[in-house]
């Protein structure tokens, strides 16, 4: 599985950005998704760039744009803690701290 950074750029009073959520959502595997921003998510799917770029872009209107980036977990930035967990452990798998047994 891969991880994927998609944003987009949507008219405000679109009816379209349920679909759009939905359709996201749909391209993940086991509900890994976490929506960084009103418009960026980070996704974890087996899905290829493409189908995922295709199912959004049925969704959408000709004058809404939107980016599908393959990311690696060589990433920083400035975000709620939570948020940063939720990457690190549900998108990246990066190991975790177990319990002494």
């Amino acid at each position: 599985m891969k991880a994927y950074l998609i944003s987009y750029d949507i008219s405000r009073n679109s009816k379209k950005t349920y679909s759009l959520y939905k359709v996201i959502k749909d391209c993940t595997d086991q509900d890994s998704w976490v929506q960084c921003f009103n418009n960026l998510w980070i996704i974890k799917s087996s899905q290829d760039i493409s189908t995922i770029y295709e199912s959004i872009k049925e969704v959408l209107d000709s004058y809404d744009c939107f980016l599908v980036v393959e990311i690696t977990n060589n990433c920083d930035g400035w975000l709620e803690t939570n948020i940063w967990d939720y990457i690190g452990n549900s998108i990246f798998n990066r190991d975790k701290i177990s319990p002494e047994i």
